[in-house]
């Protein structure tokens, strides 16, 4: 799915140049002449041709070698008591490393192969988003929610009625869906788990059921799907909430914008946002583009559709992806242009963006496209694979790879 310089004075340089000994007046200064004696244009041609040669050779290792994957290290972790979603663990990205989820606790193993925490808790049915600098997880249908960032566990609370879904800002503002039999509601809690006076409370013959939300890096916006229930019909619509100056001057609702005609014949389902200015909505039709610069005034942008049903999305700050029901995989831009348009004929168990690598993972197999659609690896490992995930790096490219039974870090060239 969930962000100066200092002048100085010329009375200081004066000082340090004093202090240095050097005579501010260059007018009599000598600059050295560089010496040419004993340079031969042949020995530079030479130099140009092994730095050709030896780019050549790491380029055909890169690409057409199968065995180009060494491994770096890997950290053994226990394996939890219980299973998560019918697995003994799960992983997703946090920070530079990962995050290592099950039912009894959560481990935080950065990029480095450190440990560095792991908390007990109690969850049956784990939701959790993540960014950079937070990650929150909640127990679907109870009530409890813990939000974390690198040093470990910032926050934690209980929510008056049973949890569905859960949207993590980059600032740590997490908002929290709820529902009973009769109404809706969504919340609103700070990083350390305190509670942010915002509440939405809404019922779905009146004002329809939330099926999805998202907020803005800031967290001062909200977007959310919902699913409406009239006498005579059944439709989806997106709502824009502000809870900065742009909604309180809308009005007492915070509405800033609403798409329902754009939906009354189709269904919405999913509402994604990259960052402040930009978001957008996933319908069974495609997907819609919406500017959120000014924020008391989202507007729809444009509309992506590729006359085919998606049947797999996945998307986050930069990117979107998606593949259709010909096994075409597309991938956009935040504003919806075009990065990537290529079939995929490989099984798949589990689809996802890394940064910017397309990852596809099948029992111990992992195969990895650029956002581009080229592909950067290929592999089967000895064990299965739960996750892969880009490490950066400055200077190798990397992989962290989550198992059953740890992490390991590959690199490949």
């Amino acid at each position: 799915m969930s962000k100066q310089p200092r002048k100085i004075g010329s009375d200081v340089d004066e000082l340090i140049i004093s202090d240095l000994g050097v005579n501010k007046d260059t007018s009599s200064r000598k600059i050295p002449k560089f010496n040419f004696r004993g340079f031969n244009i042949k020995h530079l041609a030479i130099l140009v041709l092994i730095i050709i040669v030896l780019a050549t050779i790491v380029f055909v290792f890169r690409f057409m070698n199968d065995d180009s994957a060494t491994f770096v290290w890997k950290v053994n972790l226990t394996k939890g008591s219980e299973n998560v979603n019918n697995k003994s663990v799960e992983y997703t990205s946090f920070s530079n490393g990962l995050m290592r989820i099950s039912n009894d606790g959560i481990t935080y193993v950065d990029g480095n192969g450190n440990v560095n925490w792991t908390i007990s808790y109690n969850v049956k049915d784990p939701i959790y988003v993540s960014n950079d600098k937070y990650f929150a997880i909640a127990d679907r249908n109870d009530n409890n929610f813990y939000i974390f960032d690198e040093k470990g566990l910032t926050g934690e609370n209980t929510t008056t009625n049973p949890i569905v879904k859960i949207a993590l800002s980059k600032d740590g503002v997490l908002y929290v869906m709820q529902s009973d039999d009769n109404n809706s509601y969504i919340n609103v809690f700070r990083s350390s788990g305190a509670v942010v006076d915002i509440s939405i409370k809404t019922n779905i013959t009146e004002d329809g059921m939330p099926i999805d939300i998202s907020t803005s890096d800031s967290g001062e916006e909200l977007a959310v799907c919902y699913v409406c229930l009239t006498e005579d019909k059944i439709y989806t619509k997106a709502t824009y909430y502000n809870f900065a100056d742009a909604g309180k001057n809308a009005n007492s609702k915070r509405i800033v914008g609403e798409f329902v005609d754009e939906f009354n014949d189709k269904f919405l389902a999913r509402c994604h946002f990259f960052n402040d200015a930009r978001s957008c909505l996933v319908s069974d039709d495609g997907i819609y583009y919406v500017s959120t610069g000014d924020s008391a005034n989202p507007k729809i942008t444009s509309l992506v559709d590729n006359n085919s049903m998606i049947s797999s999305i996945s998307y986050n700050e930069n990117y979107f992806a998606a593949i259709y029901d010909d096994k075409r995989l597309m991938v956009y831009d935040d504003k919806g242009a075009t990065l990537c348009d290529r079939i995929i004929d490989i099984d798949y168990t589990n689809f996802y963006l890394s940064s910017d690598y397309i990852v596809f993972i099948n029992n111990n197999r992992a195969v990895i496209y650029d956002i581009h659609g080229r592909i950067l690896f290929d592999k089967e490992l000895a064990s299965p694979i739960e996750y892969v995930a880009k490490r950066k790096s400055l200077i190798f490219t990397e992989l962290l790879v989550g198992l059953i039974d740890g992490v390991e870090c590959i690199r490949f060239y």
